[in-house]
Formats: structure tokens, C-alpha cells, sequence
């Protein structure tokens, strides 16, 4: 969840431990501006335990590195000045409206199908049942979007209760219902606003509505079709083909996956069944191309529905609590951290599963959840978490650091970015760019991809970060070798050289630029090194031979062959 920041930073002391680092922020944050709008925050911050650096350790060796070894940071609390972001609203426009509008010049549209006839007509079944939601502060600025459906003929509205997060909930002023006609109403209170379920019940202003029925006890154990559905005030209604399972995960908490390959709707979206009956709401929406969304099923609505109606309450009543002081004074969450800070991780996973089933829009119980998941080896659901980390607090860089780590770990030692890792380190440089792992690997894309200059840029983004960083040089000397700049490529090589002369391959990667430009004593003298450092190196006694056979040398040619063949057969043992 988005929240709003002082200009305050707590850093650790070498004789205070993290832990205390953690209860001292929070303190220092609750006692010392209470008088400020401002509220703390939480954030993920790269901290190896015990004064170590505060980034992550950049790897030795390896392009990409091997993100199996990587040690992922611990929490430590960090307040600097930020505007609370706003959500990020998915685009519904990425699809067609159920019921264009045709041009009188336009030429004849070929008749629907079957298919089509369906969707057009589930739309039309549910069109009036559903409104956009805008949430404003007194002054009129908007503080969050998303979408609700009417439940009941006299204007009772179900919407996911994340739009009215505590931290949104302190500012809002009023809320606007905008129908799929573009005509529009205002909110005139509120029943139930639950973190816990998800559950938001809201009154309209219009006590004369046509409700969507809902659909509780639904079989999710299996993969089903379902049908998202969002309101564009450019294309009005919309539907989105989607594809909607159970996460058996101990991790997932309740929450169902929910696919698609088009809009993926807002936070309140209906998902409904092909009866057009709602069947889950999305409560988490990932800001990512492929959209991935995490939905509660209605069960829990349909309940709050059944028992007796409580009083209707205005909006400056909604709930103020549990905020991120309340989350993070918690001592379920500080004895959760602990525990994960003292890498005992079947503890930490259980006791994390139970203060996030507690506090499931928190985004920092989410993304130390996935700590735990990840450090157990348990892949997928380390990635449903990061994922729910970054629907909750988009401008959090690090939990997209976490997320794309998470996902390299689900296919370790291919050193393939999927669409995902790539789009979530960019999102996470682009919010922390001061993060060098997540520049180099990158950069590691990009050189992948074929994409030199983007690599290259991204390399002298780690080489100004870490400028001692052998490894950095070494990699922007093979782009710029890839690119044809011998000139930068030597320049690069040489300087790693004079960080890591122990680096076997940058001696190698220099003996082939100095065969480049021509000088193969230079050659021989650099892949002398390499196999000095290195003996069993594959190739460097090959062209340490054929360096010595230009040079006239065929002795020494000789008896490098012989040591390659001996490599190549204990190798192939």
C-alpha cells in the first residue's frame, strides 16, 4: 500500500542489531511528529545482516550472475520525502466495447458469433449492476480507482475493501460512482469496510439499482474461465477473457490466481462465471504488461449480505486502523522478524503466514513472507508474494528487486530473463536507482537480447555505483568488444585487471583483443596468466598454442597442445 514518508532516516549502528534498529525507527517515527500529516514508512532495504554494505553483494564471476547464491536483504526502516503515489489504473481500453457504436459510413460489420452473442449478452445482464470507483480527498484530489457492483435494489455497492485503506481512508473526503452511461452519483456511506476479507459495502446516493448476483461456493480447485469485468469512461463496459484457480500454496492465504491476456480490470472488479454471476472480486491488480491479478472469492460478501444490516456510517467514519505503525509494532511481526533475521526459516515461515493472514494488504508481511518462501526454496509461492508486494506498494523498488530475483530463482542457472524479470527490474531501477545488482543484471538482458548499447549503458550505471567492482569492467569490455570498440573494450579490461589481477577470464578476454590487433606475444602473455590462475580452462591453452605458432615458437606450441588435450580428456571422463 502506498504510504506517505518523512524526511527522517534510520540507519543501524554497528552495536545495535537490526532488530533493534526496527523497534527504534518505529518508536522514533510514533513519538516524534505527531503533529505532521506525514506518516512513516516501511521498506524493504538491502541490509546484509551485521554491518555488512547496505546493497546486496554483487556477484564475483558469472554473466548473469547466479541468482541461486544471492542473499536477500533484511528489513531495516527508511523515512525521505515522497508524495503518496497513486495506484496505477489499468488500461480497460486495451479491448473493444460490447456494444460499439457504428459509423453511418462505416462499412457493414460481418455478424457476431456465437461467442460474441454470449459476451454481448452477458454484458448486457450486468451493464446496469456496475460503477467505476473514484475515492477523493476534501480538496478534490484523487486518492485511489476501482470498480464496485451493486448487490441489492436499493443501492448497497460491493467494492474491495484495499480501495479504502486506512492509509486512504484518513484522507478521503467523498467518493464518486460513475455507471457504465457515464452518469454519476456519490457514495453516501459505508456498512463494512474489512481489511481481513476484503469486503467493502457501500451505499449510493441512488436507492433504485439493479443488482449482480452472486455466486458463493464456487469450485476453484481446478482452472476455470471467467470473465473480468471493468468500466472505461472513453469505451464504457468491458469484459476481459480470464482464467481463474485456487492457489493450493500455503502461502497464497485464501487468494485465487486470476489470468488473462487482456485488461485486466481494477481493484472491486467482478469476476464473474458464464451465467454472469460474480463469483470472486479482485482485490490485488500486479502493474505488470502480462497482467497477473489475485481475487477473493464472494463467499465472504455473501455472508456480510445474509446477517442483519448494520447502521449506515458516513465516510469520515471509515476505519483508520490497521495503519503501518499498528502492523509493524505488532510483536507477532517483530518476533516474525526475528526469526527470519536468525535464519530460522520453518519458524519464520509459519509464524509470517499467520501475522499475513492477519494483515493481508500489507505489503511489507508480503514481501517477508517471500523472503522466507525464497530462502526455503519454495519458488512459485515466493513469486505470488513479491507479486502481492508490488500490487500493495508499486513505488517500492526493492520489492521489485525481490520479485524478478524470486522469479530467475524458479529456473536457475539458465540465466534467461522471462518478460516478467526483465519489466521488474526495470521498475525496480527505475524506483531505486542507485540498486547496482539490479543495473547489471540488466544489463545481463540486454546483452542477451542482443541490445549492446542498452547494455553498455547499464554497465556504466554499475561502474559508477561500484566503481571497485572488477566483474562490472570486465563484462562492459566484452559488450564493448561485441559492439566493435576495441579501443573501450581494452580500456575496460585493463581496469579490472587492476582491481582483480586473480581474474582468470578478464586475462583471457585481454589475450583476445591483444590477437585482435595483431600481437601475439601480447596474446601469449595474457592466456599465460589465464591457465596460471586457471588450468582446466577450455579454450585457453588452444589459443595460447596457436599464439606461440605465430610467434615461431613451436616448442612451447607444442606443449600447450599437449596440456589442451589433457583438459579436453578430463573433461570428457
Amino acid at each position: 500500500m502506498p504510504h506517505k514518508l518523512t524526511g527522517r532516516r534510520i540507519t543501524a549502528s554497528p552495536a545495535l542489531p537490526a532488530l533493534g534498529v526496527l523497534l527504534a525507527g518505529v518508536m522514533m517515527a510514533a513519538g516524534g511528529e505527531k503533529d505532521k500529516a506525514a506518516q512513516p514508512d516501511a521498506v524493504l532495504f538491502p541490509l546484509a545482516p551485521r554491518a555488512q554494505p547496505a546493497q546486496p553483494p554483487l556477484p564475483r564471476e558469472g554473466f548473469p550472475m547466479d541468482s541461486g547464491n544471492y542473499q536477500n536483504p533484511l528489513i531495516i526502516f527508511t523515512e525521505g520525502p515522497a508524495s503518496p503515489p497513486l495506484p496505477d489504473e489499468m488500461n480497460p481500453d486495451l479491448l473493444p466495447p460490447l456494444l460499439p457504436m457504428l459509423e453511418e459510413d462505416a462499412a457493414p460489420a460481418p455478424p457476431p458469433t456465437a461467442a460474441q452473442l454470449r459476451l454481448m449478452a452477458l454484458g448486457e445482464k450486468v451493464a446496469a449492476a456496475v460503477v467505476g470507483i473514484r475515492v477523493w480527498d476534501s480538496l478534490g484530489v484523487q486518492l485511489a480507482s476501482g470498480i464496485g457492483s451493486y448487490v441489492t435494489t436499493d443501492g448497497i455497492l460491493l467494492t474491495d475493501a484495499g480501495l479504502l485503506h486506512p492509509e486512504i481512508a484518513e484522507k478521503t473526503g467523498y467518493i464518486t460512482l460513475v455507471r457504465a452511461d457515464g452518469t454519476s452519483t456519490r457514495a453516501a456511506g459505508f456498512y463494512l469496510v474489512d481489511q481481513a476479507s476484503g469486503v467493502a459495502l457501500l451505499q449510493s446516493e441512488d436507492f433504485d439499482t439493479t443488482p449482480i448476483e452472486l455466486a458463493p461456493t464456487a469450485d476453484f480447485s481446478r482452472e476455470r474461465a471467467a470473465h473480468v469485468l471493468a468500466v472505461s469512461e472513453k469505451r464504457g463496459l468491458v469484459l476481459a477473457e480470464a482464467r481463474v484457480q485456487a492457489d493450493p500454496a500455503i502461502t497464497a492465504l485464501g487468494w485465487l490466481n486470476v489470468r488473462g491476456d487482456d485488461s485486466p480490470g481494477a481493484a472491486g472488479s467482478p469476476v464473474l462465471d458464464e451465467e454472469g454471476q460474480a463469483i470472486a472480486i479482485i482485490g490485488m491488480v500486479v502493474p505488470l504488461k502480462e497482467w497477473k491479478n489475485f481475487a477473493l472469492p464472494v463467499d465472504a460478501a455473501a455472508l456480510a449480505l445474509r446477517q442483519k444490516r448494520a447502521p449506515l456510517r458516513p465516510l469520515s467514519e471509515l476505519p483508520r486502523t490497521p495503519g503501518l505503525r499498528q502492523v509493524v509494532q505488532d510483536p507477532a511481526f517483530v518476533e516474525a522478524f526475528q526469526t527470519l533475521e536468525q535464519k530460522r526459516l520453518e519458524p519464520a515461515m509459519r509464524e509470517l503466514v499467520q501475522i499475513t493472514r492477519k494483515y493481508p494488504r500489507s505489503a511489507e508481511c508480503w514481501a517477508l513472507l517471500g523472503l522466507a518462501a525464497s530462502r526455503l526454496g519454495a519458488g512459485p509461492e515466493a513469486v505470488n508474494c513479491q507479486r502481492k508486494a508490488v500490487a500493495l506498494d508499486p513505488k517500492a523498488g526493492l520489492y521489485w528487486h525481490q520479485l524478478a530475483f524470486a522469479k530467475m530463482r524458479e529456473s536457475p542457472g539458465t540465466g534467461i530473463l522471462t518478460g516478467e524479470d526483465s519489466e521488474a527490474l526495470s521498475r525496480a531501477v527505475e524506483q531505486r536507482p542507485d540498486d547496482a545488482l539490479a543495473w547489471l543484471l540488466l544489463a545481463s538482458h540486454f546483452a542477451r537480447a542482443g541490445d549492446l548499447d542498452q547494455a553498455d549503458a547499464a554497465l556504466r550505471r554499475v561502474t559508477v555505483l561500484s566503481p571497485a567492482y572488477a566483474q562490472a569492467h570486465y563484462l562492459q569490455a566484452y559488450v564493448r568488444g561485441r559492439k566493435g570498440d576495441y579501443a573501450g573494450a581494452e580500456t575496460s579490461i585493463q581496469r579490472a585487471l587492476q582491481l582483480d589481477p586473480k581474474h582468470a577470464e578478464a586475462w583471457y578476454y585481454q589475450g583476445l583483443l591483444h590477437d585482435k590487433k595483431g600481437a601475439p606475444a601480447s596474446a601469449a602473455k595474457a592466456w599465460r596468466n589465464t591457465v596460471r590462475l586457471r588450468p582446466d580452462h577450455p579454450q585457453a591453452w588452444l589459443n595460447l598454442a596457436h599464439a606461440h605458432k605465430k610467434a615461431g615458437q613451436a616448442t612451447e606450441a607444442r606443449q600447450a597442445i599437449l596440456e589442451h588435450q589433457k583438459v579436453r580428456s578430463a573433461a570428457a571422463r
